[in-house]
């Protein structure tokens, strides 16, 4: 399996910014029924909070609602510090019907306030790392397309319908999303398999095709695979020239970069 995210990962714990124990135990939810990644905001007013306030603040708030403690999977603040919440495994309190299905992600901007790079930046990781778990491209959605409101907000919102993208850092801004593991099987054919051969060569992979690149998976595609693999710095496993997210969505990213 590749690595599925371009940018470290740091998430702050739940025992570092100070969350009090649990009042009744969120449930467990298997990775398997992961498929969307909701992003929120904090409401209709600025925020000047950083630090282990914001994780401390959402959970005062969501205690005295009578929930077992801070509703989100995953909240970062505007230096781009991302702090546990519920994390990967335990059922979320963000939005009703998708608190199984989705990852909750709250951005610690209010009202019309302009969530910073950093934030940004580490949401898109975030959500990169998401994938990489779940073994496929989650849905990327604002609040608001799940449940009657205006969260996000307008900024939020308008960043995650353009597919959430992170300028400068090779993530993919076209948001091709990757079409799972499945499409690429060594002799089985996919549609895919012709935009990955597409890709390797606009990225100077070309020379394992005798042909073009077609919709059936060769060795030649597996081969080209690995050489851009190892290309990215990546060993052992990593390179095995079969893609996964992160494979996908840095080849999907415009040669070059």
């Amino acid at each position: 399996m590749t690595k599925e995210f371009f940018l470290s990962i740091n998430i702050v714990s739940r025992s570092a910014w100070g969350a009090k124990p649990w009042n009744g135990t969120p449930d467990t939810v298997p990775l398997s029924e992961r498929t969307e990644y909701f992003v929120h905001y904090d409401g209709g007013d600025p925020v000047s909070r950083t630090g282990s306030s914001v994780p401390q603040a959402i959970e005062r708030t969501h205690r005295a609602q009578g929930w077992s403690g801070i509703g989100y999977n995953f909240a970062i603040d505007q230096n781009g510090v991302i702090y546990e919440g519920r994390g990967w495994t335990l059922q979320g309190a963000h939005c009703p019907d998708h608190n199984r299905s989705g990852i909750g992600v709250q951005i610690a901007i209010g009202g019309d306030q302009a969530p910073s790079e950093a934030a940004l930046r580490s949401a898109r990781a975030l959500y990169n790392e998401a994938c990489r778990r779940t073994g496929r491209s989650l849905a990327k959605k604002g609040h608001k397309d799940g449940f009657a409101t205006e969260c996000p907000g307008p900024r939020l919102y308008s960043w995650v319908k353009a597919g959430m993208p992170v300028s400068g850092t090779g993530i993919d801004n076209g948001d091709t999303p990757f079409p799972g593991r499945g499409a690429f099987v060594l002799g089985k054919t996919h549609p895919a398999v012709t935009a990955l051969g597409k890709r390797l060569v606009a990225h100077g992979f070309g020379r394992f095709y005798k042909e073009g690149p077609g919709p059936r998976f060769t060795e030649a595609d597996r081969s080209a695979t690995a050489a851009f693999q190892r290309a990215q710095g990546w060993s052992g496993s990593d390179t095995d020239g079969y893609p996964g997210p992160t494979t996908w969505s840095r080849l999907m990213a415009p040669a070059g970069r």
